[in-house]
Parts: C-alpha cells; structure tokens; sequence
C-alpha cells in the first residue's frame, strides 16, 4: 500500500513561484539602478516570502536556504551570510524558547498562569489579556522589546497550557493565538517607542540626531515626546477583542479545571524553584546592562540556560527538549541574515528610491508623510532586526527631512516610530516573528490580522503624534 500523500497544491504553487521569481531575478537581465549582487539578493528575498506565505518548505529548511542561497547565488562570504547565526538576538531568541519549553515541560508556567488568573479573580479571556498587558507594560520600561519578548513568552504558554486537550475548539484556537500573539509580541513592540530605552531603534535615532542634526534628546524628553502613542494600547487591546471574537469568552473549562489543578499541583518544587531564582538572575541582569556590566542580552539568555541545567537543578534537558522550537530559531537566524544582505547589497536603497523620488513633486506634507511611511513598509518588509531597521532607515529618514523641508525632529520620531509598528508580514520584526512562530498560527492568517492592525497604528502615530509634537513647539513643517 503506497502511503504517501500528494502534496497540497499550494504547497506546489509556493514552489514553482518562488524558484520562478528566484531564478528569474538572479539569471534575468539587470533592472535599472540596481547592481547584480543586490538583485540577486531581492530575488532571494522574494523566494523567501512566497516560501513563508505558501508554506512550501519547512521553517527551518527556510531558515537554512535563505543564507545558503547568499552565499551559492550572491557570492558573499559563509560567515557574512549566516552572520545572524551568531547575532545577540538569535541567542536571546532561544534562551526565550527554551524557558517556554520549561514551562511547558514543567508544572511552572501552569502554577505562575494558575497564580495571575486568581489574582485577577476572573476567567474572562478580556481580564486575563488586560491583567497581562499591565503587567508586560510595566516590565516594558525595563527591557529591551526582545528580552520582554523572552520573559512573557513563558507565561502566555502558560496561561494557554490550562486549554491543553481543548485545542481543537474554535474559541480555544482564537484564544491561544491572540493571548501569544498580543503578549508575547505586540505589546512589547507598542511599549518599545515609548520608553528611550526598551527599543534599539529610539538609542540609535537618538544618537544619530545628536551627530547629524545637532538634536539632543534626554530619557524625559523622549518619554514626553511619545506620550500619546500610549493611547495606543487601549486601542490594540480592543482590536484584539473584536477581530478574535473574545467579548464574553472564558478560559474553556476554567472553572471546573481551576480549583482542580490547584490541588493537583501541590507545592513548588525545587527544580521550579531554581527556575524562577535563574529567570530572576537574568532579568536583574537584563535591566542593570550597560551600568554595573556589559553582557548582551543574548549572552545572559545562554548563561541563564548554563545555571537552569546545572545538575543540582535537577531539571532534565531531555524532558525539556521536545517542547522547544528548533524550526522557529532557524527560521529568525534565517530571517536575521536575509535583511542584512538586503541592507548591504544596496537592495532597500533601491526599494525606497521608487516611493521617494516622486515624492518631491507633491506639495501637501501629510500626503508626503502617509505615502513615505507606507512606501518605507514596503522596504522594510524583509528587515527582521530593529537594529537593520535602524541602520537602513535612520540616516536616509534624517537626510530626506532636510530635502523635503521637514522640521528634522517631528519627521524623524513619526517616522522611525510607524516603522516600528510592521506587523504586514510575521518576519518583519523579531518580537512578532517569535509570537508568530510560538502561536502556530498560519503565515496567511497572521498577515491578515496584522495588515490592519499596522494600518491603524500608522495612521494613529502619524496624525496623534504630529499634532502632540506641533503643541510642544515642533510643528511637522
């Protein structure tokens, strides 16, 4: 009996139309402006997304290939290409995977899950997210948006985990995906602009108007400038509500599982004692960075994971390990290398320069800002880094406010600030990347739920903020 199963047919139509564009950039005759190496990047680039949106290869295969074909194709060197495979934030990553795997491989993320939701007395799947939300915009101040990404990915799977045997509902599906998605990853990133220090992008903008533009901006004065973007999170908490349907849902079976697995779950123990003291070690060392030390995060998310499995511990690593996402920390060391290339080889350049020769003949300045930022998205799509981010678009952001006649400051911050809100594509940031990858949910179904969200929040910061700024004495133009 032949027990094989004919592949799905967009799975087959991922293939041949991304090997097409592949092929077709990198063998084709050279487009305008744009050197050899950087178009065969963009077409590695473009075979990269039809893959991640038709799901044709396996993320981890994805993850391989893409530096594989930089280096067959693009002729750039092994360690250029898989540069990200030793980048701070592709170990940060997997120090946040394998303390969801602990969670999930012990009783502590039920017992820290178990601990929220009785401190918040309710079940409603609204109270849990809001409970969690304050609690991730108050450790948001603290961390960089990718170590807060690292501590709440845990205790989202864990308050997800009291579904575990329900999955196949409907309403536990919607649940779980938008409890990990806004948890893990968008409330980090709407905290990341508000605080100079939670967000790459806000220290390099900073540092780079002060040389450029001769524009110092202190820890208060970025605090006041982006003080309207926090409206932003009501307004993604009651966008979440409606696309997920969430209005009046309980935790499935909460009121019966609850007093139950309380009692099931007895005392701590010490392995998830020892848990907690080396997740406390690595926040204290998360938030002292740069001032009593000078470990990155994704070395303290590695030395975090050395003293959690250190014998008198007594957790096993291999109960561990079947719950850790190997395929998804591939794909983002995969995703990492790609946008560097794109950055390097000229690509994003060349992307940006159709939407923003144009713009110069327009007059009004908020019709140049909308149709630069949204132009700038279409760039910035394949850029997974905040830090590539930063470095492809805060020069040219700061150059273009002069050319345009932009007050540099307002322009700059409203712009930088909308690109940090890309949730079009699930690659396109790490934090949502990771909640992406955590939830399951599929490429297409992450985009949809994204594009609008981005839409929304674009449009808030550029006319808010703008506004807020014109108030405190630096109007747009």
């Amino acid at each position: 009996m032949d027990n094989t199963k004919a592949l799905p047919k967009t799975q087959i139509v991922g293939l041949i139309l991304s090997f097409g564009l592949l092929l077709s950039l990198t063998l084709g005759p050279p487009l305008p402006g744009l050197k050899p190496q950087a178009q065969t990047v963009l077409g590695i680039f473009l075979w990269f997304i039809t893959c991640m949106v038709t799901d044709a290869l396996p993320k981890a295969i994805i993850g391989l290939a893409a530096p594989m074909l930089l280096v067959i194709l693009g002729n750039i060197k092994i360690p250029e290409a898989f540069g990200a495979f030793s980048n701070n934030e592709f170990f940060l990553a997997i120090g946040a995977f394998v303390y969801a795997a602990i969670m999930m491989g012990t009783p502590l993320g039920k017992r820290i899950a178990l601990s929220i939701t009785s401190a918040l007395k309710s079940t409603k799947v609204t109270r849990i997210l809001l409970g969690l939300t304050l609690a991730d915009v108050v450790i948001g101040g603290l961390l960089p948006t990718v170590s807060e990404t690292a501590l709440f990915l845990p205790i989202t799977k864990g308050v997800t985990g009291l579904m575990r045997g329900r999955e196949h509902l409907p309403e536990s599906q919607r649940i779980n995906t938008a409890l990990i998605l806004t948890i893990t990853g968008l409330v980090p990133l709407f905290t990341g602009p508000l605080i100079l220090t939670s967000h790459f992008p806000n220290v390099m903008l900073a540092g780079q108007l002060a040389s450029s533009a001769k524009i110092y901006i202190s820890w208060a004065d970025w605090f006041l400038y982006n003080l309207p973007l926090w409206g932003l999170l009501p307004l993604l908490l009651l966008y979440v509500t409606w696309y997920f349907r969430l209005r009046g849902l309980d935790i499935p079976g909460a009121d019966e599982e609850l007093p139950r697995l309380k009692k099931e779950l007895g005392r701590i123990t010490w392995p998830e004692v020892w848990a907690l003291i080396c997740l406390g070690i690595g926040l204290i060392l998360w938030i002292t960075e740069g001032k009593f030390h000078q470990i990155k995060t994704g070395m303290v998310a590695l030395l975090v994971l050395l003293l959690v499995f250190l014998p008198f511990g007594r957790l096993k690593f291999e109960e561990i390990n079947k719950y850790i996402m190997w395929d998804v920390w591939v794909l983002l060391g995969g995703a990492i290398c790609l946008g560097d290339a794109l950055y390097k080889s000229g690509a994003v350049s060349w992307l940006s320069s159709f939407i923003v020769t144009p713009l110069k003949s327009l007059g009004h300045p908020f019709l140049i800002l909308f149709l630069l930022v949204f132009g700038f998205h279409i760039a910035r799509a394949g850029i997974v880094s905040a830090v590539a981010m930063g470095a492809a678009f805060i020069p040219l952001t700061i150059s273009l406010a002069k050319e345009l006649g932009f007050n540099v400051l307002p322009f700059c911050l409203i712009t930088i600030n909308c690109l940090s809100y890309a949730f079009f594509l699930p690659i396109s940031i790490t934090a949502f990347l990771i909640a992406w990858g955590a939830s399951g949910t599929p490429t297409s179904q992450a985009m949809k739920f994204g594009a609008l969200l981005s839409v929304l929040a674009n449009i808030y910061v550029i006319v808010v903020q703008s506004a807020w700024l014109a108030l405190l004495g630096h109007p747009l133009y």
